[in-house]
């Protein structure tokens, strides 16, 4: 049984990674930690995953390609955890400028694709991984001087707030997957329970997600190959959700806020140096 269970795994590896065992150990991972951060943290540590997809993959592309199924069977186990308890006028004020995003993130994959520019297309994901990087960093470093000298205000975002935000979180999450930190900016400063930010991202990450399969379908990034390879690491997402729940129940408030708040600056750290080497040759 277990010899049989093994060859279906393999045969569903994406003939890009070099390494099956690699393959099967990194993308396991990177499915639970998006599962978890989306059940238990708003799904901000997720970009985690990506990294780890395209190392188990070696190909970005067909890393993308893989994560969105997944990252879409996430946000429906989550959505059942979390149903009904979202903030609804903050998902439908997010929608118009998050569709806008992915359309012009779909237009920006298919301009590459028919130049066959591979690397433009890296060099673009890196510039806006730079700006997201920087935003959220400097985003942390001013919550963190507010809260030392005791002036945090609740956020009251207007629609230009939501325009742009939503904007910005559709074309990262389309170019790649990497909406959380600006979803981050959006709703933690609104200073909603715990449980009601966590279950509004999961909303609308359902429906942005979904949304995406548009133009990844349109441009032929999704294929039997990689959807056989979601079939093996599903069960991952499940347990990974499962684990995040837990651990959101066992943190009270105050210390989610902070848990999150450093998570969003490590990332976004990470995510300027990272993209910065990428863009300036370090």
């Amino acid at each position: 049984m277990c010899a049989t269970t093994a060859f279906f795994a393999l045969t569903f590896i994406p003939p890009t990674a070099d390494d099956p065992v690699r393959f099967m150990l990194l993308a396991s991972l990177a499915a639970a930690i998006f599962g978890a951060t989306k059940a238990g943290f708003g799904g901000g540590l997720g970009m985690v995953s990506t990294p780890l997809m395209i190392y188990a993959c070696g190909d970005p592309p067909t890393a993308l390609a893989i994560m969105l199924p997944l990252l879409i069977t996430a946000d429906y186990v989550t959505a059942a955890m979390w149903w009904r308890q979202w903030d609804g006028r903050n998902v439908l004020a997010l929608l118009p400028g998050a569709l806008a995003g992915i359309a012009a993130g779909g237009a920006v994959l298919a301009l590459f694709r028919h130049l066959g520019a591979e690397a433009g297309k890296e060099l673009t994901g890196a510039a806006l991984a730079l700006a997201i990087g920087l935003l959220a960093t400097g985003f942390v470093a001013l919550h963190v001087v507010r809260a030392v000298r005791g002036g945090i205000a609740v956020f009251r975002p207007g629609r230009a707030h939501a325009l742009g935000f939503g904007a910005a979180a559709g074309l990262s999450s389309t170019l790649a997957h990497a909406a959380g930190p600006v979803t981050q900016m959006y709703l933690l400063p609104q200073q909603m329970p715990k449980g009601r930010y966590v279950a509004t991202t999961v909303l609308f990450y359902w429906i942005i997600n979904q949304a995406k399969l548009v133009p990844y379908f349109a441009l032929k990034m999704v294929s039997t190959g990689t959807l056989g390879a979601d079939l093996v690491l599903l069960p991952a997402v499940v347990v990974g959700a499962l684990a995040g729940l837990a651990l959101h129940r066992r943190i009270n408030t105050v210390w989610f806020n902070r848990l999150v708040y450093g998570l969003l600056g490590v990332i976004g750290l990470h995510l300027a140096i990272t993209s910065a080497m990428a863009l300036f040759g370090g």
